[in-house]
């Protein structure tokens, strides 16, 4: 159906219009409409295809072209140069006297000649000086003893990715380079431009730009590896421009090739005087010369379009390939030899470069591709020999993607599931970058990755402690928090990593500010509530009350199904109740949040709330304070002694003195069973 779709369409007098009519006649129904609708939209895409194909087989014949009518143009440009010369010369003899007076006027001729010079030397000299006095840090214009000015103006500076306006710019066209400058804005003194890059017209190309939406009137600028596009305020500026261009590159070429006639004719004369006058020309040996390879000889502009291409690897590849075939015996004598690895190390500077630009964050990198957009570059600058500074770019993509992905984290809901999302998506960032870098930098270099890696944990604690060691966050809060990152890093230890002390060092302050802040607030609060307690039992209203209220207090380590009293009552104060709470929360969940060397803060602060409390009851002589400040003593401080040496291992030696100053008998921890051995030969 394709086929026949193709032979209707290459008609020339084909009528879309009438086509469509036909085809509407000739189907039956929507769907077989549909089907030809697909059909012809598949030729549509192979033909597009096919086309784009055509234009990249072609693509290097069209560069050949172009560069040929280059040439062509740079050849008629010498010969009408040499025409002109021809009849200055037959004018002048035509005009020369056979009287004699000829020299008279040829010397009068001369210096005119020579004062002409001399003034457009003196004019050329001021106009490059009042260049450089226009410029801000100029390069040294009197350098290039014939440099001379060509054409200037102001172009605006265009996005070539995303064709936006990037500033406004004043361009210097010379016969040897190019000079880009920015404005000054605010400037002082004669300076008003700025300097910013300079391109010898060699390595230039000046290509059109058609006219697409927003931009008009442009022309690209391709300078290796860079390229600029610059748009003109009218369209008789941009033709002026490239005209300008065009006298420039022709101008390039003429001076080229004169130097190259000039070699060649300082050359003639000595192989003259090499030559032996015993032996004539047909008896001189020829030196034989092996040709170079087609790839070989064309490797350097392969290798240009292996790096526009951005096949990076092919690139490597074809230099290494290069350079092992131009060091073998067959070629290493090969006159070209020499020109070819010059030209191939270049090449590979200008690799390393646009290597390391694409490992620069700064640089338009995007986190889209991962780090596995990055393993081509850093595994070809490990092969250069460059593996230090691979891997500081390197760590600084892996730095800018952990930022983005902690920042894409909301913060929505309570802190504690923000804190767990945080602490997922950080050391899941952290084992990803952990895993390419082993696989792409040698073991002597995981330190840096360590180095690395304890520096992000600081900075995301950093930020945490900020959001979650405030005032109002309870220290229940406070203890998920902190055990969802232990877990999280726990975790990463099996990745062979382990950071756990380092988040331990950065808790540390923090979590003691808490503790001793919390501390601050139980004692205040309890001395309010203490003086204003009734001492009266305390109401549950109802048996699920009741119920509830003996469930949490059997969660905390109390039972006090003794202390119900008519069903619904409990025989406790309110101020006894709430202290009982406090203070076994405070070592409940500081034993889970401190570590062995904060184990002394915890104590301090068990003591001093447990202190407070007992000095308080010494001035009551009320009979029913008097039972619980007995409650306190007989039931609350030995669960607690009990719970403290079942979890650490060891009694609390604060909390003990405390108990005997009391008057509280301390049971002292029931002596093991077990066998002790004397020598080591049943371990």
């Amino acid at each position: 159906m394709s086929d026949i779709n193709m032979e209707k369409f290459a008609v020339p007098d084909f009528v879309p219009e009438r086509y469509v009519k036909e085809l509407a006649k000739s189907c039956v129904g929507g769907e077989e409409l549909t089907q030809q609708k697909d059909k012809i939209q598949t030729l549509a895409e192979e033909t597009a295809s096919a086309l784009k194909k055509n234009v990249y087989e072609n693509y290097m014949q069209f560069i050949e072209t172009a560069t040929e009518i280059s040439h062509l143009e740079a050849e008629m440009y010498k010969l009408s140069h040499l025409l002109s010369e021809q009849r200055t010369v037959l004018t002048t003899l035509s005009h020369a006297s056979v009287l004699g007076n000829e020299n008279n006027i040829s010397r009068e001729s001369l210096d005119n000649t020579d004062l002409e010079a001399e003034r457009a030397e003196e004019q050329r000299k001021n106009k490059l000086n009042l260049i450089s006095e226009k410029v801000e840090s100029c390069m040294n214009l009197l350098d290039v003893p014939e440099r001379t000015l060509l054409h200037e103006g102001d172009l605006l500076e265009i996005d070539a990715e995303e064709n936006t306006a990037l500033q406004r710019m004043h361009v210097y066209l010379f016969n040897d380079c190019l000079m880009l400058t920015s404005w000054i804005s605010n400037r002082r003194g004669p300076m008003r431009y700025k300097f910013q890059a300079s391109y010898p017209i060699s390595t230039l190309a000046v290509v059109n730009v058609r006219d697409l939406g927003t931009v008009k009137q442009a022309f690209k600028v391709l300078a290796f590896p860079d390229t600029r596009v610059f748009q003109c305020n009218s369209l008789a500026i941009k033709k002026d421009w490239l005209e300008k261009f065009d006298v420039a590159k022709k101008m390039h070429i003429e001076k080229e090739n004169s130097i190259q006639k000039k070699k060649e004719s300082q050359e003639k004369p000595k192989a003259e005087l090499m030559e032996s006058p015993s032996l004539s020309v047909e008896e001189l040996p020829s030196p034989q010369v092996a040709p170079l390879p087609e790839w070989l000889a064309d490797v350097t502009e392969e290798l240009d379009v292996l790096i526009v291409e951005r096949h990076f690897q092919k690139t490597y590849e074809l230099m290494v390939l290069a350079q092992k075939a131009l060091s073998t015996d067959e070629f290493k004598s090969h006159p070209q030899r020499a020109e070819i690895l010059k030209k191939i190390e270049q090449k590979q500077k200008a690799l390393i470069e646009i290597l390391l630009k694409e490992l620069d964050v700064t640089h338009n990198w995007s986190p889209r591709g991962g780090l596995r957009s990055s393993r081509y570059p850093v595994l070809i600058l490990n092969k250069f020999n460059m593996t230090s500074q691979a891997c500081e770019l390197f760590l600084a993509i892996c730095s800018h993607t952990v930022k983005v992905h902690v920042k894409g984290v909301q913060l929505e809901g309570s802190i504690n599931s923000y804190v767990k999302q945080v602490g997922e998506v950080f050391f899941c960032s952290l084992s990803d970058a952990l895993t390419e870098f082993i696989s792409l930098f040698p073991k002597n270099k995981v330190s840096a990755f360590v180095v690395w890696a304890s520096m992000q944990l600081r900075i995301l604690m950093s930020q945490l402690i900020k959001q979650v060691f405030t005032p109002q966050c309870p220290l229940e809060s406070i203890l998920e928090c902190v055990q969802s990152l232990r877990e999280q890093c726990t975790l990463f230890c099996e990745f062979g990593l382990d950071l756990r002390f380092q988040m331990n060092s950065c808790l540390r302050s923090p979590i003691i500010k808490a503790l001793r802040e919390y501390k601050e607030k139980i004692v205040d609060s309890m001395k309010t509530k203490v003086a204003e307690d009734k001492w009266t039992p305390v109401a549950m209203h109802t048996k699920l009350g009741v119920q509830k209220f003996l469930a949490q207090m059997e969660n905390l380590g109390l039972i006090l199904a003794k202390f119900i009293i008519n069903e619904t009552w409990v025989d406790l104060s309110s101020s006894t109740i709430w202290f009982a709470q406090s203070v076994i929360t405070v070592q409940k969940v500081g034993l889970e949040l401190v570590t062995k060397d904060m184990m002394d803060v915890l104590d301090e602060c068990i003591y001093a709330i447990f202190n407070a409390r007992l000095m308080l009851s010494l001035g009551n002589d009320s009979s029913y304070a008097q039972n619980n400040y007995k409650f306190i003593l007989d039931t609350v401080l030995p669960m607690m002694l009990r719970r403290y040496r079942e979890d650490v291992g060891y009694e609390n030696e604060k909390l003990t003195a405390l108990a005997k100053k009391f008057g509280v008998n301390v049971v002292p921890p029931k002596k093991s069973n077990i066998t002790k051995y004397t020598s080591n030969e049943y371990l």
